[in-house]
């Protein structure tokens, strides 16, 4: 992350990591995710990311397509639902777990 605010002071960021702070920034909550998991793992912690979707919220200027209600699926999922294993991990909107190389799985 300090090499993308380096980057951004120099203005080569979007040459160097593309147009948008937004997905660079998920990159980095979901490196401290798993960071964090590691190092809460023998106290029996759950440490989770999650992407709620493109809701239609005042965030969204009301473009989402999801509901408040389909946006809380996942989170919802993650804090009362997901089995044990689901641990570090970075879930979609729709429950599936994204991996660092894009695969997804179900639950």
């Amino acid at each position: 992350m300090n090499k993308y605010i380096e980057a951004s002071k120099q203005g080569t960021q979007a040459v160097e990591w593309g147009n948008s702070s937004y997905v660079v920034s998920k990159v980095g909550v979901t490196a401290l995710t798993k960071i964090q998991q590691r190092l809460l793992n023998d106290r029996d912690i759950k440490v989770n990311a999650v992407h709620p979707g493109y809701v239609n919220t005042d965030m969204s200027s009301h473009k989402g397509p999801l509901s408040i209600d389909e946006g809380a699926a996942a989170p919802l999922f993650l804090a009362l639902d997901a089995p044990d294993s689901v641990r570090g991990e970075y879930v979609w909107y729709n429950k599936k777990i994204v991996s660092w190389t894009g695969e997804k799985s179900n639950f």
